[in-house]
């Protein structure tokens, strides 16, 4: 299980560069490092890139709170990895899906994901009532 947090948080980390590569791009490295208080509107890509961040926040927490009580409960059989690696493959998949405008993958990326999240919840159902 350690593998595939590490592998997304190293991920997060990744994704979280592409708003300010954007940015750098659009406005330049200078108006990048200033307060930025009078930026023009994002391009498409780093709307995009922002977006999908932002998307990303927004199951990151559930994933690292599902892999962590499978570590602590020692739940880390098949079903367990095999839902923290779907949900790594449909996050890559929906960064991918995102940036590019690809619709409706984007979206079937991010169900995908959200399986991984379902798989990895089964094996942890009967610690609810012990």
């Amino acid at each position: 299980m350690l593998l595939p947090i590490f592998l997304m948080l190293l991920l997060t980390f990744v994704q979280a560069l592409l708003p300010g590569m954007y940015l750098s791009k659009q406005v330049g490295s200078a108006n990048q490092m200033g307060p930025r208080d009078d930026l023009p509107p994002p391009s498409r890509e780093l709307g995009r890139a922002q977006r999908a961040l932002a998307n990303l926040h927004e199951t990151l927490p559930v994933f690292l709170t599902l892999a962590l009580l499978s570590l602590i409960l020692g739940e880390q059989g098949w079903l367990s990895l095999l839902g923290a690696w779907v949900f790594l493959l449909g996050r890559v998949a929906h960064i991918f899906c995102y940036m590019r405008g690809l619709s409706p993958w984007r979206s079937y990326a991010f169900g995908l994901a959200c399986l991984g999240l379902a798989a990895m919840v089964i094996p942890l159902v009967p610690h609810l009532w012990s």
